[in-house]
């Protein structure tokens, strides 16, 4: 038997245990966890932003709850993904499983925070990305 034929039959078997959604959901959460593994800096990030907004890395990467904390989690690995490293959103879109203007409002929640905050959820924003800019120039100035 191929290989290409075993891996078919047992995702057909997997989609008659658990369902189409979940099988899908379970192939998206894999990849997404093994590019994060296989990326540092993304993994720097994310342990980060977890460390400083205490969102979990599994609900940053696979959450559904739209609560302003884990948006402003999203937000700020998203922002500096993109700023830090150059990733594209299509680059992004295959971490994080969301099409690309998902992605964009997501990076603008954190572009967009005015200069000199009045309401709560951009005065925490803005702190927490004060924050994490410190901890990614830390790092910087370590590795030269």
């Amino acid at each position: 038997m191929s290989v290409s034929s075993s891996i078919f039959d047992e995702l057909l078997s997997t989609v008659e245990v658990i369902g189409i959604e979940r099988t899908i959901k379970s192939l998206q959460d894999a990849k997404s966890t093994s590019l994060v593994l296989d990326d540092l800096n993304i993994d720097f990030i994310l342990n980060v932003v977890t460390q400083i907004t205490s969102v979990s890395k599994e609900r940053i990467l696979s959450g559904n709850d739209r609560n302003d904390e884990r948006k402003m989690a999203l937000g700020l690995c998203i922002y500096f993904i993109k700023k830090e490293f150059f990733y594209s959103y299509s680059d992004l879109k295959k971490i994080f499983n969301k099409d690309e203007s998902v992605l964009s409002r997501y990076n603008s929640l954190v572009e967009d925070i005015p200069k000199n905050p009045k309401i709560g959820l951009h005065k925490k924003l803005d702190d927490y990305y004060k924050k994490i800019n410190l901890l990614i120039t830390e790092k910087k100035l370590k590795n030269g």
